[in-house]
């Protein structure tokens, strides 16, 4: 099933399990895990965007162990829905009929700027465009930990 609150997803879920975190990009998903208690998120890397590819990559983590996926969700600004929160919600229903993994839509705003700047603050020197474009990966992975985190957080 595809849920927007956390203490329902918490109620579809066994009582423990990993959960995978997803932050949807254009080109690439940045992913985290967490433990089998859900206390911690960690990044994880990142996967391909391509249905094929990501379905396969979700289901290996079933495989080992994962029991539900929190998807970020999106929405715009001013709290509507719009062609990338769209999206997310066709990949969620997706792992939830292929997969048969119940999932968390959570809203994101703002997820990917605060690892963005956390990185930035890192890195010493002057930034370069090659320099950001060298972090993508590290932001969009980076995003889905503090997604998922923040839904970890939520459930306790």
């Amino acid at each position: 099933m595809v849920l927007r609150n956390p203490q329902e997803f918490l109620s579809a879920l066994p009582a423990s399990g990993k959960l995978v975190g997803l932050d949807l990009g254009e080109k690439r998903v940045g992913v985290a895990l967490c433990d089998s208690n859900r206390r911690l998120a960690t990044v994880r890397g990142v996967w391909p965007r391509p249905w094929a590819e990501l379905k396969a990559r979700i289901a290996a983590e079933k495989t080992a162990g994962c029991v539900g996926v929190v998807l970020g969700y999106a929405l715009n600004m001013d709290g509507s829905v719009g062609p990338t929160a769209t999206a997310a919600s066709s990949v969620a229903d997706l792992i939830e009929k292929e997969l048969g993994l119940p999932v968390l839509l959570w809203d994101e705003r703002l997820t990917s700027r605060q690892v963005e700047h956390a990185y930035f603050e890192q890195r010493e020197g002057r930034q370069t465009r090659g320099s950001k474009r060298d972090s993508v990966g590290h932001v969009d992975a980076g995003a889905a930990a503090v997604i998922l985190q923040g839904v970890l957080d939520a459930l306790r």
